[in-house]
């Protein structure tokens, strides 16, 4: 090493040792300050904090502040959310806050915030004037929302070091994940506490929504023919009454059809070999009574009359068929046949090109009714006794978020499946129940729960609270505003929406009932900050 190198690494040395001497510790290792007659003190400690989670009023507040202590600055950090929508909490944006300390001899401070830091913070700084006990109050005011939320005792210390020795130990306790406001209040989220409640026992399984018996026809081509190009033509979601035309269709001569000069002719033939075969019973009967002709002869010529009779009749109801439906003459003098609806509903197909020439047996028109539907449940063997005699169920559909229940005031059971199928080893339950608002729709797949009759009264959390951590049911507890812990359900009982709790949750404990999957995704992503944020 030089000279140079050597002097230099020796300042620096020198340097650190004077720095010390006189109490600058740049490493945070040496508590020691001077005081302004430079005799060595130890550092008065920082405020420690306090923070608070309530619900009251229709407000969620989460604050967090230094401890108060006389003539001394504590800002509140003020987080209000609207939380009287159980769907999604929402951050206040407009108002003032007014904190109120409220002392035990009765005397009063105040501190305003006019207007908020931002979106759902407010920050009224107090400065109290005397110490002791008193009682911390927030009224918030604004459009949005108003209410007023007791926070409850407070201490206000005489000095620093009288809070710092009063605050209680950190003791290491359940670990918890973050979701700091900010993120909250960027998704859908609520809370919702632990209650005890009465639930119905219920059944799981799957289902599916199906039109009613008798409530869903498909119209085919009676004829090979050609649709008529005049008049409306139907289309999806078309609206229609019970006897309504919807497609017109004009035979037309081709192989395999008959028009109608053919028909009218058979029936003129079938007609005339009728009249024959009863004069040749008659000549029968008369030879018989004369005993020209033996027994035998008579009863073939009767045969021959009833086959007549028969292909005479056929003929006829032919013609009737033509004539029943005809509504002019199309191409070729070809009757024209209407298909009409036979319910009042609506098109669920329609496969119609005016002019087009279809085969005979096309569907063209599909028609359902929706107003009322069937939900069949499959129910796996194992609690196929325990839905005999289900008086209702509750479901869900994709798509929709409200649940739907059907029981006797709603609807009703209509069967039980006697047979179990051999392929999925279910059997089917089926109920009735309207649909007045059109929102259901036949083909949806459903999650359903049988009630079973039984009824239970315990503690329960709102289904929508519980995630899937890797085939475990888990909720997130609220520890505080923007912390939770994350726990194992044991779930019992489902009606309702809600969820029996057996273990995981106490009552009273605060569950995330809406944004459980983004908190789940962010602390599995990291994507949340660990130490908190800054205002």
């Amino acid at each position: 090493m030089s000279r140079l190198h050597l002097f230099i690494a020796a300042l620096v040395c020198a340097l650190a040792a004077s720095c010390k001497e006189h109490g600058h510790s740049h490493d945070g290792q040496d508590p020691r300050v001077h005081d302004e007659g430079g005799a060595p003190a130890v550092a008065e400690k920082p405020r420690p904090d306090v923070s608070i989670t309530t619900y009251q009023d229709g407000l969620e507040l989460f604050m967090e502040y230094p401890a108060l202590v006389v003539g001394q600055p504590s800002p509140l950090v003020a987080h209000f959310t609207d939380a009287r929508d159980a769907d999604g909490f929402k951050p206040v944006t407009k108002g003032k806050v007014t904190a109120t300390l409220r002392h035990a001899d009765g005397g009063e401070e105040r501190f305003v915030a006019e207007r908020l830091l931002r979106d759902g913070i407010f920050k009224p700084e107090v400065r109290p004037a005397k110490s002791g006990a008193a009682r911390l109050i927030l009224r918030l005011e604004g459009e949005q929302v108003s209410g007023t939320v007791d926070v409850g005792p407070v201490t206000v210390f005489p000095s620093v070091s009288a809070a710092v020795a009063a605050a209680p130990r950190e003791e290491a306790g359940e670990s918890t994940v973050p979701f700091l406001k900010e993120q909250q209040w960027k998704t859908r989220y609520a809370t919702a506490a632990a209650r005890s409640r009465v639930l119905q026992g219920g059944v799981r399984a799957n289902g599916e929504l199906k039109p009613v018996a008798g409530q869903a026809v498909e119209l085919a081509a009676p004829v090979t023919g050609q649709v008529s190009v005049s008049g409306p033509v139907p289309h999806l979601g078309q609206v229609v009454k019970k006897g309504q035309v919807l497609v017109r269709l004009s035979p037309v001569s081709v192989a395999g059809t008959t028009d109608l000069a053919t028909v009218e002719l058979e029936v003129s033939r079938a007609r005339a070999e009728l009249g024959l075969a009863e004069r040749e019973v008659t000549r029968a009967e008369e030879l018989l009574a004369a005993k020209a002709i033996p027994e035998k002869q008579l009863d073939g010529a009767r045969v021959a009359r009833e086959v007549a009779v028969a292909r005479a009749s056929a003929a006829e109801r032919q013609l009737a068929l033509y004539r029943g439906t005809q509504s002019g003459t199309g191409g070729l003098g070809a009757a024209a046949f209407e298909l009409r609806s036979p319910l009042d509903g609506v098109v669920s197909f329609a496969d119609v090109m005016p002019g087009a020439v279809v085969e005979v047996g096309k569907r063209l028109v599909s028609v359902i009714n929706p107003s009322r539907l069937w939900l069949e449940a499959k129910v796996y063997e194992v609690d196929a006794s325990r839905v005999e005699r289900s008086p209702g169920a509750a479901f869900t559909v994709a798509g929709l978020e409200r649940e739907f229940t059907v029981d006797e005031t709603s609807g009703r059971r209509v069967a039980v499946g006697s047979v179990v199928d051999p392929l999925t080893r279910t059997v089917p339950v089926l109920f009735e129940l309207p649909n007045p608002e059109g929102l259901l729709k036949p083909g949806m797949f459903a999650k359903v729960t049988l009630f079973t009759g039984e009824t239970v009264h315990d503690v329960a959390i709102p289904e929508s609270a519980i995630v899937d951590d890797n085939g475990r049911p888990t909720v997130f507890v609220v520890d505080g505003g923007e912390s939770f812990f994350k726990r194992v359900l044991r779930p019992g009982v489902r009606s309702g929406g809600w969820v029996q709790v057996l273990e995981g949750v106490k009552e009273g404990e605060r569950v995330v009932s809406r944004g459980a999957h983004e908190l789940k995704l962010s602390t599995a992503t990291g994507a949340i900050p660990e130490h908190g944020h800054q205002h």
